[in-house]
């Protein structure tokens, strides 16, 4: 039995302990892997009111620092961080 990708694992840490704790209204979380299976570079989008008001730079702050918290951070070559709110969101997806 093979061990869970990187990929695999900022999912699941990333949807089971630090969004729902650090964001309790998130709408949305998606990661895509776009380094081929490895997970070494993903793109990880969070839709969270509590980023209402929030500068864009403190918004990747915390989410590089939870990538951080979790120990994930060290095994990663890319991050793309979209985090945005419930209006943005629904402005990015023709709503």
């Amino acid at each position: 039995m093979s061990s869970p990708s990187l990929a695999d694992r900022v999912v699941e840490e990333v949807r089971k302990s630090g969004v729902k704790k650090q964001y309790p209204n998130y709408i949305e979380c998606t990661i895509l892997d776009h380094s081929d299976g490895c997970g070494a570079k993903l793109e990880l989008t969070i839709v969270s009111d509590s980023f209402e008001g929030m500068p864009l730079i403190k918004r990747h702050r915390e989410i590089n620092n939870l990538m951080k918290e979790k120990g994930l951070w060290e095994e990663l070559h890319a991050l793309q961080v979209k985090a945005w709110t419930g209006v943005q969101w629904a402005e990015k997806n023709g709503g």
